[in-house]
């Protein structure tokens, strides 16, 4: 069995797993590539076992939608200001210091390999 097809057949079992069915009757292959499969499938149903799902407490939700209420009526009143993105000359500042930085890095590497380069041990300097 190819690994394309063993992933094809692993994907098919979640899914099945994850629609509530335990069932591993698949189309296995013979002899040692299903035994692979198979022990793949038995590691499968028991992570499905082990996991519970997991979803916000009430509490939680409670104070969400009181926390997004508060925000929206805050909003409509005009207490709540939303600061206003950064205008296009911030923007472009920002990304011509980024620019300069990362030459003037770019520069200094060149200029030290090249140093390094012509710098010799003393056993291999000409007197």
């Amino acid at each position: 069995m190819e690994h394309k097809d063993l992933l094809e057949v692993l994907a098919a079992h979640a899914d099945q797993l994850g629609c509530g069915s335990t069932d591993s009757a698949q189309d296995l292959p013979p002899a040692e590539q299903a035994e692979e499969l198979r022990s793949l499938l038995q590691l499968a149903e028991q992570v499905k076992a082990a996991l519970a799902p997991v979803g916000p407490s009430p509490a939680y939700k409670r104070r969400l939608a009181l926390d997004l209420t508060e925000m929206a009526s805050r909003r409509r009143s005009g207490d709540l200001l939303i600061a206003p993105h950064s205008s296009n000359r911030e923007v472009i500042i920002r990304a011509a210091i980024g620019s300069a930085v990362a030459l003037a890095g770019g520069i200094v590497y060149l200029v030290r390999t090249h140093m390094q380069g012509r710098s010799r041990p003393i056993g291999q300097v000409r007197t």
